[in-house]
């Protein structure tokens, strides 16, 4: 088995898929590509792809009167190390200075609209129409990811077995101050009973172009807490299946403005909860899931608090 590097090719030593019509054997190969003298060998007899920086990510920022913290999320994205990443940015036509901070990074975003719009999940699901990446990333406009290195180190994970869904552990960032939160793996009836979505966040959450074609996108009819009933829906489908990341995603910043802290969330919170089935359950099996799981969720974490920074 031989490796080639940028662009990356393992080629088997028998022929590929004999039955296929494209199929050629080792020699044919060697004589279309400019094949290196290093190789490293491996014990595989079927092609790997995509490796790492092959897996194309999209990043998806919607925005409205967001000019306060836009360019530090835009600049965690634009800085990654790991290349193979569409940005996509989308504005319900701010009128605060938003657009001019678009525009001064445009030339590294690959799409960006401003206009009005009908809400945060109605523009999500524009831009997820014009998503090409094999998995899709929603990052706040008031979030940032953690590192310059947060989706190469991602990626590197994705790519070895290209899962329906992947989420990770978040930073929270409130006040100046900052706490890791670190999670764990999570099935739907665990979200669900946990009745949030604190163990799957939204900006920590990548999901695959095809589970997300599945699903269809956002429910517009929710307005604040649509991300929560979507992500209950991935780990919902029978065939999806995920993975838990033990790496820091995003920084979720909370402040004032934020939805998460105006309390919009809670009359769609429950909304959901009946849509998926919550209060079919005894109020036993329900109480038991909610404290068992906060329980352990507050253990892993007794160590984390907020410091400066």
């Amino acid at each position: 088995m031989l490796i080639y590097r940028k662009p990356f090719w393992i080629i088997s030593m028998k022929k590929l898929n004999p039955g296929h019509p494209n199929s050629k054997n080792l020699c044919e190969y060697l004589q279309e590509f400019p094949i290196p003298t290093t190789f490293v060998c491996l014990s595989l007899n079927k092609i790997i792809l995509p490796i790492s920086e092959d897996l194309k990510i999209t990043i998806i920022t919607v925005c409205k009167n967001s000019a306060k913290f836009l360019e530090e999320t835009i600049r965690s994205v634009i800085d990654q190390t790991h290349k193979n990443i569409q940005y996509i940015v989308i504005d319900g036509a701010s009128t605060d200075g938003t657009i001019d901070i678009i525009k001064k990074y445009s030339a590294k975003i690959n799409y960006w609209v401003s206009e009005a719009d009908k809400g945060m999940y109605f523009a999500i699901n524009k831009a997820l129409s014009l998503a090409t990446g094999d998995y899709i990333l929603i990052l706040n406009s008031d979030d940032v990811l953690v590192d310059r290195t947060t989706i190469k180190n991602a990626a590197d994970v994705m790519a070895k077995e290209t899962l329906d869904f992947y989420h990770g552990n978040m930073v929270k960032s409130k006040d100046g101050k900052k706490k890791k939160v670190k999670l764990f793996p999570v099935t739907f009836k665990q979200l669900l009973f946990s009745t949030h979505c604190t163990f799957a966040p939204h900006p920590c959450f990548f999901i695959s172009a095809k589970l997300n074609k599945a699903l269809a996108g956002y429910n517009e009819e929710y307005k604040y807490a649509s991300d929560y009933d979507y992500i209950l829906r991935a780990l919902r489908k029978k065939t999806s299946k995920g993975q838990h990341l033990d790496m820091f995603i995003s920084n979720f910043r909370i402040h004032e403005n934020s939805i998460s802290a105006s309390g919009k969330i809670e009359d769609e919170r429950k909304k959901i909860l009946v849509q998926h089935g919550y209060y079919q359950k005894s109020l036993l099996i329900r109480f038991s899931y909610y404290y068992i799981l906060w329980m352990y969720y507050k253990i892993i974490n007794l160590r984390h608090i907020y410091k400066a920074g």
